[in-house]
């Protein structure tokens, strides 16, 4: 289910992206990462974790749990693993200030926000597998 949502926020990503909604692409971008990820934990071989246990984090911020739970597990090596969760955290940046703040993101920023999104989704199936 999460695979099939992060695909979903990637096509609406590019339909918002076309229709010149800018702003409101950048949320898709990084939700369609952040499904990935729990995606990824759910069915990695590496210590899964169900989503159901994903979802019980209390106290933490859901979204920097499931980031380090997957830099976790990279076995990467640390520049690696240090990049990756930077470029999240960057796009999580992205997507706080597109839905929070007056910002109004060019095409260009929209762009960029969903290629990183891309880039960061085949890095995790380069990581974990194409699973």
């Amino acid at each position: 289910m999460m695979k099939t949502k992060a695909q979903s926020n990637l096509v609406s990503a590019q339909n918002l992206i076309s229709c010149k909604q800018y702003t409101d692409s950048v949320h898709c971008s990084y939700y369609a990462v952040f499904q990935y990820m729990k995606y990824m934990l759910a069915h990695t071989d590496r210590r899964p974790i169900t989503l159901e246990d994903q979802n019980a984090t209390e106290g933490e911020s859901s979204h920097e749990n499931i980031l380090l739970k997957v830099k976790e597990r990279m076995q990467t090596g640390y520049r690696n693993e240090r990049n990756f969760t930077e470029a999240v955290r960057l796009l999580k940046r992205e997507r706080i200030e597109a839905d929070y703040s007056g910002r109004i993101f060019t095409d260009v920023e929209s762009i960029d926000c969903k290629a990183q999104a891309e880039s960061l989704i085949a890095k995790l199936k380069t990581y974990f597998g194409n699973l």
